[in-house]
């Protein structure tokens, strides 16, 4: 083999390796393109009876599209593990007067964020029947994807801080 076939044939390796790395990160960027949301459950000190009112500990839940495409969300709500059973508590299935946000279904466009802010009473009750403290906030998307947040609130601790 001569000098020439063989930096031929060095190119040629070079140049399929680079390719194909080319083309996986190509389709890699594609997957992770699409609407990808964050959720996550806090306390939030709320006003009561407008400006000047008394304030209250509340419980927010917040989603937001981290993705570079638009996302719908269908459903939105707080989720608790009663034994080896998840539990959803959504937001329309709760008194109206018991939470603030948009309804659903609401369009989150890329780089959006939306929040929610929940009355913890109602959900402490609940968590108490079933025997849990933490809860979890979710939302169900237009895709088919329930995306839970990573970390939980004690919604018990949270309903006696007034």
């Amino acid at each position: 083999m001569s000098a020439l076939e063989v930096s031929t044939l060095v190119i040629a390796v070079v140049g399929a390796v680079t390719g194909v790395a080319a083309l996986a990160t190509q389709v890699w960027g594609l997957l992770i393109a699409g609407p990808r949301i964050k959720v996550t459950v806090a306390n939030a000190l709320v006003p009561i009876g407008g400006p000047g009112g008394s304030l209250t500990w509340a419980l927010s839940l917040d989603a937001s599209n981290v993705g570079r495409l638009p996302v719908t969300i269908l459903d939105a709500g707080t989720t608790f593990r009663a034994g080896r059973e998840w539990k959803k508590a959504p937001l329309g299935m709760m008194p109206a007067d018991s939470w603030h946000g948009d309804r659903a279904p609401y369009r989150l466009a890329d780089g959006e964020a939306t929040t929610w802010i929940l009355e913890p009473v109602t959900l402490a009750q609940a968590a108490e029947e079933n025997r849990v403290r933490d809860v979890y906030g979710y939302v169900r998307l237009a895709t088919g994807k329930t995306v839970r947040s990573r970390k939980p609130i004690d919604i018990i601790n949270l309903a006696t801080l007034d």
